[in-house]
């Protein structure tokens, strides 16, 4: 159902991956509540600073973090600090999506992000793509550690 972003309280945060002007603009004129990496940090320091630092920032701040792909639940640092902070991610399936496809994906599973950003407790992150949300596996912690 349209509008679930906006009536659910939830704010979101945008790696840089997904850009400062088509994806935010697409999801701000549906209601979703956002900030970018590049109205947070500004045009230099969104290009320098850290994953592991924006994802702990945005995670204490109460964002649900969106991403341009899932390569942070495969690095070990980040993942940790995902793991650790107790982020919510929604990151796209397929990272060889551009502008308003990617928009479109987001908006295409609002209501199902909305409902698992809400109900879920632990830290996640769900791939997000045209057929819907599934739950990818963080590399951490680590078996046996």
């Amino acid at each position: 159902m349209a509008g679930e972003a906006q009536d659910s309280g939830l704010s979101f945060f945008l790696d840089r991956g997904l850009g400062s002007r088509i994806v935010p603009n697409a999801l701000r004129e549906a209601g979703w509540v956002l900030e970018t990496m590049y109205e947070r940090y500004g045009k230099d320091d969104s290009q320098r600073i850290a994953d592991v630092q924006w994802i702990e920032e945005a995670t204490i701040r109460g964002d649900v973090l969106l991403c341009k792909d899932l390569a942070i639940t495969r690095n070990l640092v980040e993942a940790r600090v995902i793991y650790m902070s107790g982020a919510r991610i929604f990151a796209l399936a397929h990272a060889g999506v551009v502008g308003r496809e990617m928009a479109a994906i987001f908006l295409a599973n609002e209501a199902n992000i909305v409902h698992a950003a809400q109900r879920v407790t632990e830290p996640f992150v769900f791939a997000v793509g045209r057929d819907g949300l599934r739950r990818s596996r963080l590399r951490y912690p680590v078996a046996g550690s």
